[in-house]
């Protein structure tokens, strides 16, 4: 065996290991205790830490607090759990109906919508006006109550 190939094979490795990988480092990330469905709310107990079979990025760390968030996707037990498929709790969903607020110079403004989307606290989400066919954009201000402003 040729001396450099040993160090050829280390320096491949490092190439192509993730950078904790190649620190020898193995982080801990969320896993399902439970079958979760779409609108479950995180609970402590519905979590579990572990080392991940695969280091793929996107895991939601165990380092960071999830308890309290939605489940977007379902997501089987014992599975990793991954960031896109976990957010904070809707204020709206869609197709729901939603009272929404005009407040311009000190007058308010209130009617009935339809939401098209989803939405969160602090979120924009689009709202059907079924009196004029038309669609505004309104910012999530409380469960079921969006605001345009003026």
């Amino acid at each position: 065996m040729r001396p450099e190939a040993p160090l050829a094979a280390a320096l491949l490795l490092l190439a192509f290991a993730t950078p904790a990988l190649a620190r020898g480092e193995v982080r801990e990330v969320w896993h399902a205790a439970i079958d979760l469905e779409p609108g479950d709310r995180l609970r402590p107990q519905d979590v579990v830490a572990a080392e991940p079979r695969y280091n793929r990025r996107g895991y939601a760390d165990a380092a960071e607090n999830i308890a309290g968030q939605e489940v977007r996707r379902r997501i089987r037990a014992e599975m990793p759990i991954m960031e896109r498929d976990i957010g904070p709790p809707l204020a709206i969903r869609a197709s729901q109906t939603v009272r929404v607020l005009w407040k311009h110079a000190g007058a308010t403004l209130e009617m009935e919508g339809r939401a098209v989307e989803n939405g969160s606290l602090g979120e924009e989400v689009r709202i059907h006006n079924p009196s004029s066919s038309r669609t505004i954009r309104a910012r999530v201000v409380g469960d079921g109550t969006a605001e345009v402003g003026g």
